[in-house]
């Protein structure tokens, strides 16, 4: 049966519609790159979308803007970003990329919103080129860097592992810890912490704390952001000659110098360059502990005092219980005593005159 010439038409017509509505949805995808790729995941691990919609994370698998990563207990993502960075999402964390652009320009930026858990990130060309348009924000502080490989880690209250708040461990370049308190620049090797509720300004502590480890995947993650920074700017080179701009400019010294910078904070002024200032730096440390030691001492002399209170009615029930025996013991030796004197006395019996008669 020959089809009607009228209906193959339609049929071409909607065929020819439906192409044109797939071809017009692909240009619309390329506008929006993803700000990392999934190259390494260990455990359970999500990615959610600004709708919502929650997937699991797999290797190879694009994270846009927007997008929220979380792991679970014993966990690891590791990503690497669109501007040569490298980024590892540790275990029991959540962690948005809230706003993120690698185009090579001078509109690059790169917004995370660290909700809990911790993170490593080694920053590309974002954090080199313009430091100013990178940060990290919790819901205690902001983190600002100059060209780094930082640890940030947001304690909600109650967590066993430490106060609550917001670390952050340098182990290359810098970065400044603010909150509307104040702030304060961590240089390498050394770790700061905003508290979630105290007034007070963030503050470097005195030695990393103990709960900042390094995850089991560190080494790999090492050498992959190596290797990621290496290709940086081949990279960013690349994205700007996709765009139609000319090749960027190696970095002026002045960005590398950041780098350097913590041999400024190195010397770290505030803890320890005021030798008369010593006392101080060494009060405001123990400082938020005082109210501890005060309750740990009073909460001792309760100890004691209970201690002190228990032995003594310990003591007097003894020694209520000691005279008890005492007493019945006594009792015992005069019953005894009475029992045994008529016996004594009774002797052999006389006889009466009848008996003499």
């Amino acid at each position: 049966m020959a089809r009607h010439p009228r209906s193959e038409a339609g049929r071409l017509m909607l065929r020819a519609a439906l192409l044109a509505l797939a071809l017009a949805a692909v240009p619309a995808l390329a506008q929006e790159p993803a700000a990392g790729t999934i190259d390494f995941v260990e455990g359970d691990a999500t990615v959610e979308n600004a709708a919502g919609a929650a997937r699991l994370a797999r290797e190879g698998d694009a994270v846009r803007a927007g997008e929220t990563i979380t792991t679970f207990a014993r966990a690891e993502v590791h990503l690497r970003m669109a501007d040569g960075g490298y980024l590892s999402v540790r275990e029991n964390s959540k962690l948005t990329l809230t706003r993120y652009a690698a185009n090579g320009d001078e509109r690059d930026e790169c917004l995370i919103d660290l909700a809990r858990g911790a993170f490593r990130s080694a920053t590309g060309w974002i954090g080199l080129f313009h430091p100013q348009a990178y940060s990290i924000h919790t819901a205690t502080a902001t983190i600002g860097i100059r060209g780094t490989d930082h640890e940030p880690m947001h304690l909600l209250a109650g967590d066993p592992r430490g106060e609550p708040g917001t670390y952050e461990k340098v182990n290359e370049g810098l970065t400044v810890l603010r909150t509307p308190r104040g702030e304060v620049e961590v240089p390498p090797n050394r770790a700061a912490h905003a508290h979630a509720t105290r007034a007070e300004a963030p503050r470097v502590l005195a030695q990393v704390p103990a709960f900042i480890q390094p995850a089991r995947n560190e080494q790999r993650f090492a050498q992959r952001a190596q290797a990621s920074a290496r290709a940086a700017d081949v990279q960013r080179n690349e994205r700007r000659r996709q765009r139609g701009l000319p090749p960027a400019k190696p970095p002026a010294a002045a960005p590398p110098k950041p780098a350097a910078a913590p041999v400024k904070p190195a010397a770290p002024a505030r803890p320890a360059t005021p030798p008369q200032a010593a006392k101080p730096v060494a009060a405001t440390q123990p400082a938020p502990s005082r109210p501890a030691e005060k309750k740990a001492e009073a909460r001792r002399a309760e100890i004691e005092k209970k201690g002190e209170a228990r032995r003594v009615q310990v003591e007097k029930k003894v020694e209520a219980r000691r005279a008890e025996i005492e007493k019945k013991a006594e009792a015992r030796r005069t019953e005894k005593k009475a029992d045994t004197r008529p016996a004594e006395k009774k002797g052999p019996r006389r006889p009466d005159k009848d008996e003499k008669k």
